[in-house]
């Protein structure tokens, strides 16, 4: 006798709800993934693949380098997929977040705060991370401390410049814009911007960088420039990556939990799919100081 093979009970759920039960990430970079940067958005990803497929999703990803306006207007008009996580390696955020309410597409940013926008977004606590990292500086007795900024990214380096500031500010100390230096995603800018600070008649004796990225770029500005990390210039970066705890020295770095950023993006977005009455849904996720061998009190003079 022939053996009936019926659909799941998930499949007429879909047909019925004119679902696709698939999720789309949708990733715009302007230049192509390094090394590092495909580590970074990996967590992310596989935090949300696992997500997704413990719920009966599947995960979608489409990845752009260039033009974001054609790729989102096609993955919005494909119907291929039932919700969108957005998440920008660089660039600004009002164009394709637009381009979504537009067209009516739910969907949620990842990692970036879109403060003038009421939409969804699961972002890591960028203020506070680096609020920390100054404030370790500022406990090991440093005065004269420096941050490295990134031009292309200006939510997320907005939002650690802000807690660099804070940090500045409960110490009584004002701004001084020598101390400030931005860099781009070009190989080598994190390293030109380094130089530009090591050149200053009075240097720091610390450095708050924007990424681990930057950071191992300003480790070999510093010792092509003839001086040693944590001796003379203390130097912290941001996400622990990998390549954080494997420099010379180990990198004191600002920890994101990047798997659970992908984890709650998706857990958020079904959640509207649920209940497209409630309003956005908007979470910080902590972070957490990881100290290692880079920063120590500065060297007596």
């Amino acid at each position: 006798m022939d053996t009936l093979h019926l659909p799941r009970p998930d499949f007429w759920r879909s047909l019925r709800r004119n679902e696709t039960e698939k999720i789309g990430l949708v990733l715009y970079t302007h230049t192509p993934l390094s090394s590092r940067s495909s580590e970074y958005y990996f967590e992310i990803i596989r935090g949300a693949a696992t997500t997704s497929e413990s719920m009966g999703y599947n995960l979608v990803l489409y990845l752009t380098v260039g033009n974001q306006t054609d790729q989102l207007m096609n993955v919005c008009r494909s119907h291929e997929v039932d919700c969108l996580i957005l998440m920008l390696g660089s660039g600004e955020l009002d164009t394709p977040i637009s381009l979504l309410l537009k067209e009516k597409v739910p969907f949620i940013v990842l990692n970036k705060h879109p403060r003038h926008l009421n939409v969804s977004y699961i972002v890591s606590d960028h203020e506070n991370g680096a609020k920390s990292a100054v404030e370790h500086l500022f406990e090991l007795g440093h005065k004269r401390i420096a941050y490295i900024g990134c031009d292309d990214d200006p939510e997320t380096s907005g939002d650690r410049f802000a807690g660099y500031r804070q940090a500045l500010a409960s110490h009584d100390i004002a701004l001084d814009e020598s101390l400030v230096a931005t860099a781009s995603t070009r190989p080598m800018s994190a390293y030109q911007a380094m130089e530009k600070l090591l050149k200053q008649p009075q240097r720091p004796t610390a450095v708050f960088t924007y990424s681990d990225a930057w950071a191992v770029e300003a480790l070999h500005a510093i010792s092509d420039y003839g001086l040693v990390v944590p001796n003379d210039i203390s130097l912290v970066g941001f996400d622990d990556l990998r390549a954080a705890s494997a420099t010379i020295p180990p990198l004191t770095t600002v920890r994101q939990n990047l798997t659970e950023l992908g984890k709650q993006a998706v857990e958020s977005l079904l959640q509207q799919l649920e209940d497209t009455s409630q309003p956005p849904i908007q979470r910080t996720i902590p972070t957490e100081l990881i100290k290692r061998k880079s920063t120590a009190s500065p060297a007596l003079t």
